[in-house]
């Protein structure tokens, strides 16, 4: 199958030992036959959004199959007509929050100004999960938006609150990093279709056979298999240019 990874980050990592390097995620790339990658740079994380975006074209101009994903730090965000326009002018794909590093809470102004300033620009926007509620919560905050929220790092254990909200908020995907069963796979595409699942692998602070192989034994059509690998996430970015 054609494999497309919609969670990938380079640079330095604070919270362990680990090679983040781009040089390894390339390596990882290669190993696994990646077609292509959403990536971005841990420096947006920790350090500063707006270096950690140049970091990232700068790593997406050395290997055609990354694709550049804007971070933005609410924290930091002052809501400038025309920042996000100038990311998606720039080249990049998506926009990724990390509020399990960051500590922002969702009812935060500055945040509630970004979520209303990706109208109109086509950008989906990736948001790691932090636990029961938190996808009710923003689906509540992004319902009458018009860009797709993929939800990051989702386990089994909140597969019943994806399957309510994505019954109800056609915008909502689940990334499949930490879905650690084929059975989740089963579940989710018995009750709400393959067509709402994106593969994410999350390396290289992850192994990517802990969730490449759970969709590939998941007991599913091979169709759904291809839509959650590769073609969702090319329809929610408009293609692979």
């Amino acid at each position: 199958m054609k494999v497309v990874d919609a969670n990938t980050v380079f640079g330095f990592f604070p919270k362990r030992d680990v090679d983040c390097s781009l040089e390894k995620l390339m390596r990882l790339l290669d190993k696994y036959h990646v077609s292509k990658a959403l990536t971005v740079s841990l420096k947006a994380a920790f350090y500063d959004y707006a270096e950690g975006n140049v970091d990232t074209l700068k790593a997406c101009l050395r290997d055609s199959r990354l694709m550049p994903v804007a971070s933005v730090d609410p924290r930091a965000y002052l809501g400038e007509p025309g920042e996000l326009e100038e990311l998606k002018r720039l080249g990049f794909k998506a926009v990724r929050l990390f509020p399990e590093f960051q500590g922002y809470p969702l009812d935060y102004a500055p945040l509630l100004r970004l979520f209303k300033n990706l109208d109109g620009l086509g950008f989906p926007l990736l948001v790691s999960d932090q636990g029961y509620g938190y996808m009710t919560r923003l689906a509540r905050l992004t319902r009458s938006r018009d860009y797709p929220v993929i939800i990051l790092g989702g386990s089994y254990s909140i597969l019943s609150e994806f399957v309510a909200l994505a019954l109800e908020n056609p915008h909502m995907y689940m990334e499949t990093s930490l879905l650690d069963s084929p059975d989740a796979f089963e579940l989710l595409v018995d009750k709400v279709s393959g067509e709402r699942l994106v593969f994410g692998s999350n390396i290289p602070l992850s192994y990517f056979e802990a969730s490449y192989v759970m969709v590939s034994r998941a007991n599913i059509p091979e169709e759904a298999k291809q839509h959650i690998v590769c073609s969702n996430l090319e329809r929610l970015l408009g293609g692979f240019q």
